[in-house]
């Protein structure tokens, strides 16, 4: 039979100072949370979208690198955000493995996603290295303009409920948000190469991780 893991001091300490400072929720409360949360999501992504349209050069994109491409970030986003966002078994979040392995192994495999598969086609602007870097700054800040609303939804459906790991789950509700920029502005862009997606369309998760796992942990 397998054991129970005891839960650590702190994790118990945070337990018993919410159970006797925060008020009782109605029931349902974090389901329709999550609702009002999803649909806020996607009418911000629908409006940005809408907003910076798409890239004109689809048909002239190589089709595998493209659908891994898009495929790969699409799955990072929805995994990343079920984690956050779940309640697990025993209503506390979710286990500190899973939290874990997206918080620390997803930002790598999109690291080599971007330098490995990220679409280049005729039509597509590669700059040199120089101008990739001077060009990544402003899609980096419209990541961060994306994203920065979906983290507030994150923190707007968790809020008052109980995380035994507030900081993991904050690094991947801003990992999510980010993805999810990174997502957008993939369909956005038209400029190629590793060096600008990885600086202009990855590297803003990792100020919004922190971003996330801050939020979460002092709210404690």
């Amino acid at each position: 039979m397998r054991l129970l893991e005891r839960p650590s001091a702190a994790a118990r300490n945070r337990f018993l100072l919410a159970a006797t400072s925060q008020p009782a929720f109605p029931p349902r409360t974090w389901i329709r949370r999550l609702v009002r949360g999803g649909v806020g999501a996607l009418a911000w992504l629908v409006s940005m979208v809408s907003v910076l349209g798409i890239r004109p050069d689809w048909h002239d994109l190589p089709a595998l690198s493209l659908a891994t491409t898009v495929v790969g970030l699409l799955a990072a986003a929805l995994i990343s955000s079920l984690l956050a966002l779940a309640r697990g078994r025993s209503m506390v979040g979710t286990a500190t493995e899973l939290l874990s392995v997206a918080a620390w192994g997803t930002p790598l495999l999109l690291f080599l996603l971007v330098a490995g598969m990220d679409p280049h086609g005729p039509s597509t602007l590669v700059p040199a290295p120089g101008i990739q870097l001077l060009r990544a700054w402003p899609c980096a800040a419209l990541v961060t303009l994306v994203a920065l609303p979906l983290v507030g939804i994150g923190l707007y459906v968790l809020r008052g409920l109980f995380l035994s790991r507030p900081g993991l789950v904050g690094a991947c509700l801003g990992l999510a948000a980010a993805t999810w920029g990174h997502l957008l502005l993939r369909v956005h862009c038209p400029i190629g190469g590793a060096g600008h997606g990885i600086l202009g369309h990855l590297l803003p998760s990792l100020p919004l991780m922190a971003l996330g796992a801050w939020a979460l942990r002092r709210r404690r």
